[in-house]
């Protein structure tokens, strides 16, 4: 072979050489996302569940109970008070000005001590109430989540969101029946008579 023929193949050589490194390697293609998993729903109202409770319907009617002996003994602190009032008035005339003064602001303190006191029993019971009933809404809660895992479910709404959906998806009385079987009743823990008003809350700035 001659030298102009030898330097021609080498030269050919090296633009095939070229050629191919201009080529980009292809890129890997990624691997295709698995697709998410279906929506599966499930429906609850904690509002229905909460109201039909048996828990909740012993809890009401412990605060009732309470209630009513509390509103006997204001009846009879109200009486107390009425005598003081109509014997303040008869004696308007007899007393001295700062004998009637001094016994108008002794009715007065009484007054509004059994007002402190009533409201104070008032917030008491309430705090009461509502303590109870946080203890039952949590394990109808964790009843709601069990039921959810059981029906695969992935998504649980509210019956008020809800526009329209078949009988099989509401677990609200299923929620409600395994609540009634878990928790029948529910202790109140009744504030001890006479016992101060609940702090309020510190103001959220």
């Amino acid at each position: 072979m001659s030298l102009r023929r030898f330097a021609h193949a080498v030269s050919a050589a090296l633009l095939c050489l070229m050629a191919l490194a201009a080529v980009p390697a292809r890129a890997q293609a990624p691997a295709p996302a698995s697709p998410p998993p279906p929506t599966v729903v499930v429906i609850a109202d904690i509002n229905q569940i909460l109201h039909d409770a048996k828990s909740a319907k012993d809890v009401q009617s412990q605060i009732d109970r309470a209630m009513a002996d509390f509103s006997k003994q204001v009846s009879t602190s109200e009486n107390e008070l009425q005598q003081m009032r109509d014997e303040l008035e008869r004696e308007r005339t007899t007393l001295s000005p700062d004998a009637f003064s001094a016994k108008s602001r002794q009715y007065q303190q009484r007054f509004d001590a059994l007002d402190r006191t009533v409201q104070g029993r008032r917030q008491a019971l309430q705090q009461s109430y509502n303590e109870s009933m946080t203890k039952i809404e949590n394990t109808a809660l964790q009843i709601i989540a069990q039921i959810a895992g059981e029906h695969k479910a992935n998504m649980v709404l509210t019956r008020a969101a809800v526009l329209f959906a078949a009988n099989n998806l509401d677990i609200t009385a299923e929620v409600t029946k395994r609540l009634d079987d878990q928790l029948p009743t529910m202790q109140v823990k009744l504030p001890p008579p006479g016992a101060p008003a609940p702090a309020p809350a510190p103001a959220k700035h």
